[in-house]
């Protein structure tokens, strides 16, 4: 059975979005709404505007109210249906979320990887 777009939900890559400030919903959220075979399924961000923004854009998108919301990035990685994160917070959070990301398993595609060249290393 096909899903929207097209393609299988068992070939969906789910996506969980961190940090929905201006560049994550003005960049980055509508480059992975424009994805077949990607589904964004979660919003995350501590500012509450921000992330019912967000959710607002998702759900419009997909024509439901399904896209969840938490002001708890951790909520996002210890959900088992969230295979990938977009992370799209400022600079200082990008290496911890990162690597707890990848801890938990995520495939992760941030802004950029840290703030520093020592913080990287």
């Amino acid at each position: 059975m096909l899903g929207a777009g097209g393609v299988a939900p068992s070939n969906r890559v789910n996506i969980g979005f961190i940090g929905t400030g201006s560049h994550g919903t003005g960049w980055n959220l509508p480059r992975y709404l424009k994805q077949p075979d990607a589904k964004v399924v979660v919003v995350c961000d501590v500012d509450r505007e921000h992330m019912e923004f967000a959710k607002e854009k998702v759900d419009e998108f997909y024509q439901n109210k399904d896209c969840a919301m938490t002001t708890d990035f951790r909520e996002v990685l210890a959900r088992p249906d969230i295979d990938a994160v977009m992370i799209s917070t400022p600079d200082h959070w990008h290496t911890l979320i990162s690597m707890l990301a990848l801890r938990a398993g995520k495939d992760v595609q941030c802004e950029k990887p840290t703030l520093t060249i020592a913080e990287g290393k």
